[in-house]
């Protein structure tokens, strides 16, 4: 999609104004009501014809008389800035010119004409937006949209990923605390079972056909819901009549607690890689080093950049009886500055600074009787061998048991498989620092490995360490509920 949309803007550069695009006008289907004009903008590379049928389920679930212009002709297929304001002005006026008296607009577009459409949007005759498959781009906020928007996803959207949108339905959840009509004017839904192909119809584009998941349900499904999420919003939006207005705002709401049937799962998760200025995983992980020992050990953790992380050291400090140990975790995401759709939104990696099993003793002025003593020099009592791969095994365990009862049947009955292999062990603090954890997809899964530094307590440098670079609970969570689902590494 990147690689087309480059060319199309580099093409449009150039010929702008030699080939229009174009509209094709669908007619109410009601003979009274209040007019509104949905203007569609297609996703990359799809004709807007492909989105008659989702448009006449608008038509069919509204009881409004609503006009549908359909845009398409954009430079190589693909909607861009350059043609969006006369592709909007261009349907404006043949909805007009078919009879349309109304000047209320709404523009609903799909995938990469979302981005584009939104922003041009801000500034324009459109008086509020629907995306379908697409969201407001980063750094931009719902609360901040100048317009109402309504942003619809799919469960099963391989493209417009669940866990981007997932970061919208967040913002929503906290705008709401403070403002109920949050709800009403930038409401996040999300379609059960449905995926980015479906807010269209027919042939898919190659991109579309490499990243995007098997729905759960039938395009005429699909649409149906569709239909009847975006007209409850055109109710709201631009209904006069109080009791249709009030019926759809009950409605709207129904649809964000269903939505959070999906969404709260995921974002559960994620709280658990960072919140606020701490990573709970990385507690959790010197929870499970601490091991029978935690009763007496509260653990502080600190995330920080790498630079202050590489020069950082774990701590204990003594409280009563007890200790507090001290960590650090850096938490490492791949670079998405264009905020793409197909990047994941969970953590590469977690790095994380421990204290070692053998240190929370020493500390704990911990002493076993002598024959247990051999028991442990012997590597026999095997929880105190906690490495960073039983971390990994418990960050995916962790997923898989806080998602949705359809994800886990889902992964369970044709996800591509997670396998464990053994830590790659290091002996310096340098030497695990310049190391990544291991993450490889092929078609046949996803091979995690884990990176680790565990020093002894006699160490004259660094004595009793236990640095574990490991997989995010909520990367696990996005292979069970996204990428497992897809039969081939895109």
């Amino acid at each position: 999609m990147r690689q087309s949309l480059l060319l199309a803007l580099a093409l449009a550069s150039f010929v702008a104004g030699s080939f229009a695009t174009s509209s094709v006008v669908m007619p109410p289907i009601r003979a009274e009501g209040e007019e509104v004009g949905l203007i569609f903008v297609p996703g990359a590379e799809i004709k807007g014809e492909a989105y008659r049928k989702t448009a006449r389920a608008i038509q069919e679930a509204s009881t409004m008389r609503l006009w549908v212009a359909l845009t398409g002709n954009f430079t190589l297929g693909v909607p861009n800035p350059l043609e969006m304001k006369g592709a909007v002005e261009g349907a404006i006026k043949a909805l007009h010119s078919a009879g349309m008296k109304s000047t209320n607009y709404m523009g609903v577009a799909h995938s990469l004409g979302g981005v584009f459409l939104s922003s041009y949007a801000i500034n324009s005759p459109l008086k509020a937006v629907v995306l379908l498959g697409s969201y407001l781009t980063r750094p931009t906020k719902l609360r901040d949209y100048p317009k109402p928007v309504l942003t619809l996803s799919g469960e099963l959207d391989g493209q417009t990923r669940i866990t981007r949108v997932a970061v919208d339905y967040e913002q929503l959840v906290e705008d709401a605390k403070n403002n109920i009509s949050s709800l009403y004017r930038t409401p996040v839904i999300n379609i059960k079972g449905s995926c980015h192909a479906q807010f269209a119809s027919g042939p898919m584009p190659s991109e579309v056909r490499k990243y995007d998941l098997k729905p759960a349900i039938t395009d005429y499904e699909a649409h149906a819901f569709i239909g009847q999420y975006v007209s409850t919003f055109v109710s709201v939006t631009f209904g006069s009549v109080g009791s249709m207005v009030e019926e759809a705002k009950r409605q709207l709401v129904y649809y964000f607690k269903d939505s959070g049937k999906r969404f709260l799962p995921l974002l559960g998760v994620k709280s658990l890689d960072k919140k606020g200025s701490v990573s709970p995983w990385a507690q959790i992980c010197q929870a499970k080093v601490a091991g029978k020992y935690l009763a007496r050990t509260a653990i502080n953790n600190r995330i920080l950049q790498l630079l202050p992380f590489l020069e950082s050291k774990p701590s204990i400090e003594k409280l009563g009886s007890g200790i507090i140990i001290n960590t650090t975790a850096r938490i490492d995401y791949e670079s998405n500055p264009m905020d793409v759709s197909t990047h994941k939104e969970s953590p590469v990696e977690i790095d994380v600074k421990m204290k070692s099993r053998d240190a929370i003793k020493k500390a704990l002025n911990v002493t076993l009787p002598q024959f247990l003593q051999a028991i442990e020099i012997l590597g026999l009592d095997k929880e105190n061998n906690i490495t960073c791969k039983d971390l990994n095994q418990i960050a995916f365990h962790l997923a898989l048991k806080n998602s949705t009862t359809e994800a886990q049947e889902r992964y369970t009955k044709y996800g591509r498989p997670i396998t464990f292999k053994d830590d790659i062990v290091y002996g310096t603090g340098f030497q695990w620092s310049t190391k990544s954890m291991g993450l490889e997809e092929s078609d046949h899964g996803l091979l995690v490995q884990g990176v680790a530094l565990v020093t002894s307590i006699k160490s004259l440098m660094f004595p009793g360490m236990h640095y574990c670079k490991v997989l995010s609970p909520y990367r696990a969570m996005e292979w069970i509920n996204v990428d497992s689902l897809r039969t081939h590494k895109p």
